[in-house]
């Protein structure tokens, strides 16, 4: 019992110092002031839905070409509504435009 609290502690510890910043940016920091509220719901759907299948991985982790063919494949295994898909597109193709305007 004693081995499983101190491994209940150390996954807590290291989930409480992962920097959720460095996955998805917050929109502030993106430059961005247009359809900030429809950004920041494509965040929150990002750091919050996507993780119930797997870790969020940094967006810029992707191309923006490997995100087309990715993010479809996700949207159609999960509940999303409409908005929310049109939410979590708009986020990653955001910062993947904040780190790589064409």
């Amino acid at each position: 019992m004693r081995k499983y609290l101190i491994y209940l502690f150390l996954v807590f510890l290291f989930l409480g110092c992962m920097d959720s910043t460095k996955v998805a940016p917050k929109i502030a920091s993106l430059g961005l002031q247009e359809n900030s509220s429809l950004l920041e719901e494509g965040r929150k759907v990002y750091l919050n839905s996507c993780t119930k299948c797997h870790n969020a991985v940094r967006i810029t982790r992707y191309s923006r070409q490997q995100w087309q063919v990715v993010l479809p494949e996700m949207i159609k295994e999960t509940e999303l509504t409409i908005l929310q898909e049109k939410a979590v597109t708009a986020y990653i193709e955001a910062v993947l435009e904040s780190v790589n305007p064409n």
